[in-house]
This record gives C-alpha cells, sequence and structure tokens, in this order.
C-alpha cells in the first residue's frame, strides 16, 4: 500500500500526526503506520500492529530506525474540518493536564495520566517552576513510570521522585486504553476503586499522587 505522507509529521516518538495530503480535496486517503502498534488519540481504541516489532525514534511516518521486520497498517482516514487524526504508539505513557494560559497559572485537577499498553512501555514526568533557573539546582520534579503486561493484565510502577520541586497535582488520574473485559485494580493487598467503560475499551481509576515508590496491580 503507498501511502502520501508529505503533511504526516512526529511529535517526539510517541504521537504521530496525520493531515490530509492534499487539504482542499475531499477525497479519503492512507496513513501508513510503522510498525509496532499504535492507538487513535481520540477514540483510544488500537489503530495499528498489535506487536512490536522495532525500536528507536521515528524518523518518518513509514520508517523507525532499528531493524525492521514487517510493516505497520494502513488506516483509511476521510478528511473532515472538525477532525485531526492522531496516533499514540503503544507503550506510551502521556501525561495531561487542564489547559492554562501560561505557566503563571495552576492548573486545576488531577495530573492524568494515559496509558497505551504496549512493548517497553515508560513515560517520564517533568515539572519546574517554569520561570527561573531553579532547575539548575535541582529545584525540579522528575519521575519515571512504566507498566508492564502479566499474565492477568498489566502492571503500572511509579518510580522514586527525584528532586524538590512540588508539583501543583495532588491527584493522578489513570486512563488504561485497549483494555477488554472485567478489572480490579490494587495497590500491594488493598483494591482501589476503579471504573471499566466496555464501550470506549478503558479502565480508570484516581489515586492521590505518588511520590514515593509504588505499583499497581490491573487484572481480569
Amino acid at each position: 500500500m503507498s501511502c502520501d505522507q508529505s503533511s504526516t509529521f512526529t511529535l517526539g516518538r510517541s504521537l504521530l500526526v496525520a493531515p490530509p495530503p492534499r487539504m482542499e480535496s475531499p477525497q479519503a486517503y492512507d496513513v501508513c503506520l510503522p510498525a509496532g502498534g499504535w492507538y487513535d488519540y481520540w477514540t483510544g481504541k488500537r489503530a495499528g500492529t498489535a506487536q512490536a516489532t522495532t525500536e528507536g525514534q521515528i524518523q518518518s511516518a513509514t520508517q523507525a530506525t532499528g531493524e525492521q521486520t514487517t510493516q505497520g497498517d494502513t488506516v483509511r482516514e476521510t478528511p473532515r474540518l472538525d477532525y485531526l487524526p492522531v496516533f499514540v504508539r503503544a507503550g506510551t505513557i502521556l501525561p495531561r493536564q487542564a489547559v492554562v494560559q501560561s505557566t503563571a497559572e495552576t492548573p486545576q485537577g488531577p495530573l492524568h495520566l494515559d496509558i497505551y499498553p504496549g512493548e517497553n512501555c515508560a513515560g517520564d514526568l517533568y515539572a519546574d517552576d517554569g520561570h527561573s533557573m531553579a532547575f539548575t539546582r535541582g529545584g525540579y520534579m522528575r519521575q519515571a513510570i512504566r507498566c508492564q503486561l502479566t499474565a492477568t493484565g498489566l502492571e503500572i510502577s511509579f518510580d522514586k521522585r527525584q528532586g524538590s520541586y512540588k508539583p501543583w497535582w495532588k491527584q493522578v488520574a489513570v486512563t488504561i486504553h485497549g483494555w477488554q473485559g472485567a478489572a480490579r485494580v490494587a495497590r500491594g493487598t488493598g483494591a482501589v476503586a476503579s471504573n471499566t467503560d466496555v464501550g470506549s475499551e478503558t479502565v480508570s481509576f484516581t489515586v492521590a499522587d505518588q511520590p514515593r515508590p509504588s505499583r499497581f496491580t490491573i487484572s481480569r
């Protein structure tokens, strides 16, 4: 399958944006996704290959570094004025916050973590005050988050937080995409209240901020 990727671009290794190659044309077009598995950002559902076969930074919409053993899927898109196709690479942990106009404003609500299970699933949180050089003296916050597929579901791990900066959020709202069936969320031996949405194929739960090492299991 041949795809016109002249307008397609990536944001880091995790997001692929695929506007129509000819803006003036209402004709449907194909988006060629690199091998490795992808989710539709807007629906949260699978849009690409299920198993990762390559790793590394995406150099273009049709190529990933490393040895490529299979080709990715092709997605058919129809141009709409109110829609921009965006895809998320499987294995991504994507943080989100409420919209603010500048770093002088404090976002409201929890920090949102959207988890798209896949191979080498990981993400990093980083924050500082946004205006000073305090980060050069340790005034920052950095935390690694990982997820791992298990025989019964998924395991999410928060590493110990680094730096002295205290972020704005008090809670973390986690959404796991591509989930099918019932789910039980637990931290250690304690159950965590959660919500499963069959239509959107998600499991979601909200917990207090996790500055220390912690682990959550999601099982069927």
